[in-house]
């Protein structure tokens, strides 16, 4: 078989194989940060418990399965091939679905079809504010939808789908209405069943019927904000500690959290003393001219912005570089506060638990572990940082958390301001 059999055969296979390559390097090299914005702004479990309370509202396997997969996203290169392979999945399912749809469609009309929904499930996963939930659940509104349609036997796929209808409303939540397009000539019927299933659940959760109809955990849109891309660059890049590349990419910072961060860049990379750090970071109350931040002590104010996750992280890990304790646990705080739906954050109690073992709070630290303990990335750590609450003084071995220390007993806590 000769090359151009081989393409003319396979050519599909190929440019799907082409376009998974295309998505992973575009997610890895030119977007990396919202991925990894989305994986600080929760805190996946693996207990009961967390999988019960998902399962109690409309939606809730499809949220479960998202964080689940959200989780990896602490790691650039693990999002860039979950977002390939999610791609690949959705668009294998279009085109299995076209084929069941028109049976008659040529491939190289159903092909470019065929990539509409992938590219728009890749629109959504660009918005900070659209959550991995909404794409979970059209793929497997989507997956359920083929098998449905394999059924010839028209009456029993009409019973058949009035079931899945009201079992994937609540696996899935709103998106299941995809469902009622699996029977043309019953849609009246499959539109009035899935009515009755929204208007239902509404009755039986803690959400109103506005909410329920736009999906529990579709999108965070109206709560406070993500930040902006170039706050999640920033945050991902001072997180890695990458400091020239932070002074290379913020030349001209329009977020005030981001020029606090190529301060903290240029003191870092050696081109910035401690006296023009400060001087720059810290100015007297009767010469800040913008609005008040929380960090205000005495007759000095910091220049330290809170506006949304991204910033009140960055804040965090500039406190914790400069040894400013209070301050980074109180940032650590304000960043839990600006996560959409009310999830934890498993970054933001690493932070904490850091700095409980720095200000001796012992306990507090052991509660914030044996939370961590049940997460996949997190586990690790915990094995390692355990030892220093049961025996608080190896700290003397990490030097970073002893310098930390020695600083907080040396200054007043401002964390109550």
């Amino acid at each position: 078989m000769n090359k151009n059999s081989i393409i003319s055969k396979y050519w599909e296979q190929i440019a799907v194989s082409l376009l998974a390559i295309i998505v992973c390097c575009f997610w890895l090299f030119f977007y990396p940060f919202i991925p990894v914005a989305r994986e600080m702004s929760q805190l996946f479990l693996w207990n009961g418990d967390y999988l019960t309370e998902r399962l109690s509202v409309p939606g809730g396997i499809a949220q479960y399965l998202g964080e689940c997969i959200t989780q990896f996203f602490i790691n650039p290169v693990y999002a860039a091939l979950v977002y390939a392979i999610l791609f690949v999945v959705a668009q294998q399912l279009s085109s299995k679905l076209l084929r069941q749809f028109f049976p008659t469609i040529k491939s190289k009309v159903r092909f470019p079809l065929s990539l509409l929904p992938p590219i728009l499930l890749w629109y959504m996963a660009m918005l900070p504010h659209i959550p991995l939930t909404p794409m979970i659940a059209a793929l497997l509104v989507m997956m359920i939808g083929c098998v449905v349609m394999s059924i010839h036997a028209k009456r029993t796929r009409l019973i058949i789908l009035c079931f899945v209808i009201a079992v994937m409303y609540w696996l899935t939540g709103p998106m299941s209405i995809l469902l009622v397009l699996c029977s043309i000539r019953w849609i009246p019927l499959t539109a009035t069943l899935f009515a009755s299933c929204l208007i239902g659940s509404s009755y039986i959760t803690p959400y109103p019927l506005e909410q329920i109809i736009k999906g529990i955990d579709y999108d965070w849109s109206g709560v406070k904000e993500m930040g902006t891309y170039e706050e999640m660059e920033c945050d991902m890049l001072i997180r890695q500690q990458e400091w020239i590349q932070v002074l290379r990419k913020f030349k001209h910072p329009v977020s005030p959290a981001v020029r606090s961060a190529v301060i903290l860049a240029s003191y870092q990379s050696g081109q910035m003393s401690y006296q023009e750090l400060m001087s720059k970071l810290v100015v007297p109350v009767s010469m800040y001219d913008s609005e008040p931040s929380v960090f205000c002590m005495g007759e000095n104010h910091f220049t330290l912005y809170l506006g949304s996750l991204s910033s009140a992280f960055i804040v965090s890990e500039l406190a914790t570089q400069l040894s400013w304790t209070a301050i980074s646990q109180r940032a650590a705080f304000e960043a839990m506060e600006y996560i959409p739906n009310a999830n934890k954050s498993g970054r933001a109690l690493k932070t904490l638990t850091e700095i409980c073992i720095i200000t001796g709070q012992y306990a507090l630290a052991e509660k914030y572990l044996s939370i961590l303990d049940k997460t996949i990335f997190y586990r690790r750590w915990v094995k390692k940082i355990r030892p220093l609450v049961d025996n608080p003084k190896l700290i003397e071995q990490y030097p970073f958390m002893k310098a930390s220390r020695e600083s907080y007993l040396k200054t007043k806590d401002y964390f109550f301001i």
